[in-house]
């Protein structure tokens, strides 16, 4: 056997990873109770929807790093989906862990920094990116492994983006800093915006607009209903149709 007789000629569908974002109230973390998530807590504000399961409130990078390898290792055969509430505080919680745990010099002082620590020139940054790419994505990988889907839920925040053509535009996208998003956003099977229109409905937008950040791999519409179920039964339908042109 050469290595050019593993090549893959079939689809392999797996659960989706996607990254939903938007307003403060939209429903975010209610969209992720419909799924029957159980919630990734770090930023202790869950605690009023109802029929949510979450973990205690994570207050550090190893607590949710233990937290996701207790899933791998031992997720109960019912659970379907895990949503982290939210992105723009899992980033925080790694940033911490690594200008003031992993700085000796800078353990538990709050004047430490992405700039100053590790030596200064910014050099944490590119520890945190290990963290993530290195720790929390083929951890997060390994989840859906296990047949379950990933939520990130993420505020929505008004961001400058360079196109690839060199134009600087303003685009709704999720609340985390520039020099680490496209690391998530690729990541992604889907990047889903989170808004009400105007007759109040709460929807999610699908394709990327003018000034919206969204994509998908699986067909969608251009907007969805803000509900598990109707979500769901998209992406069915649109990996159904993905397979019948192969």
């Amino acid at each position: 056997m050469t290595l050019l007789d593993t090549v893959i000629t079939t689809t392999t569908p797996a659960p989706p990873k996607m990254i939903v974002f938007g307003p403060p109230g939209v429903g975010k973390t209610t969209f992720a109770a419909s799924a029957g998530a159980l919630l990734i807590d770090c930023e202790n504000g869950a605690g009023a929807v109802p029929g949510l399961m979450r973990t205690p409130f994570l207050r550090s990078w190893p607590e949710v790093k233990a937290w996701l390898d207790e899933i791998v290792l031992r997720a109960p055969e019912r659970l379907g989906v895990i949503a982290i509430d939210t992105l723009d505080w899992l980033v925080l919680r790694i940033v911490e862990h690594v200008v003031m745990d992993l700085d000796k010099k800078g353990k538990n002082d709050v004047t430490s920094t992405l700039s100053s620590s590790h030596g200064g020139y910014f050099k944490a940054r590119e520890i945190v990116q290990n963290i993530v790419s290195r720790e929390l994505l083929p951890t997060l990988n390994a989840v859906t492994e296990r047949g379950i889907a990933v939520i990130l839920l993420a505020h929505a925040a008004n961001t400058k983006m360079t196109t690839p053509e060199g134009y600087d535009v303003r685009l709704a996208a999720p609340d985390v800093p520039q020099w680490i998003a496209p690391m998530f956003i690729e990541w992604a099977d889907a990047v889903l915006f989170a808004s009400r229109d105007p007759e109040g409905a709460r929807t999610l937008t699908t394709e990327g607009t003018s000034n919206i950040t969204a994509k998908n791999r699986y067909r969608l519409p251009p907007r969805v209903g803000m509900a598990w179920n109707e979500l769901s039964e998209a992406i069915e339908r649109g990996v159904s149709a993905q397979s019948a042109t192969v």
